[in-house]
């Protein structure tokens, strides 16, 4: 996710695909904005180990961004967007279940291209706590593009680096 926020009232339905190092992922998303410099974001999915004899398993998540920097905005002619984030997963293994709690810095830049669209690369610094077998700190890097294909449809390409480094896609559009 790029640092900007949808704003007020305004919500994307879309959907997301993830090949990492130790699992795969598919999941729905909807997200809403829940004021000019916030959003929340609902998902819904699956993910699935890389281990013989395993099953998808359901993917829950909730996160929040809130934007304090803006590059549109004229008064403070900030030099990019940039938020803080707050995230929520659960996923059930069956013999174990994987709890994350964390949060992450954002920043990203938007360049208008003569098409009139938008390409927006962004970085994302996280850091969260995982509970799997035992309660573990985890520190993480995301880079990626969120490419504007018209008003109102956005394409992700973003890589992880963490521990499940791993390449994610995303589509989404503007339902409200």
């Amino acid at each position: 996710m790029s640092a900007n926020v949808s704003g007020f009232g305004i919500g994307y339905l879309g959907g997301s695909f993830g090949l990492g190092d130790e699992l795969k992922s598919i999941y729905g998303n909807i997200t809403y904005g829940l004021s000019d410099y916030t959003d929340g974001r609902l998902k819904l999915g699956f993910s699935d180990l890389d281990q013989p004899n395993t099953k998808p398993k359901l993917l829950l998540g909730l996160d929040f961004k809130y934007q304090f920097m803006d590059y549109y905005n004229k008064k403070n002619k900030d030099p990019f967007d940039m938020a803080v984030t707050c995230l929520f997963e659960y996923v059930d293994y069956g013999g174990w279940n994987v709890l994350e709690f964390g949060g992450g810095l954002i920043a990203s830049i938007p360049y208008r291209l003569n098409s009139g669209q938008r390409l927006i690369p962004y970085g994302r610094l996280n850091f969260r706590l995982e509970d799997i077998h035992e309660s573990d700190f985890v520190a993480g890097l995301n880079l990626g593009v969120k490419y504007e294909l018209s008003q109102g449809v956005n394409v992700y390409g973003e890589f992880q680096i963490d521990g499940n480094s791993g390449f994610f896609t995303g589509l989404e559009f503007r339902a409200l």
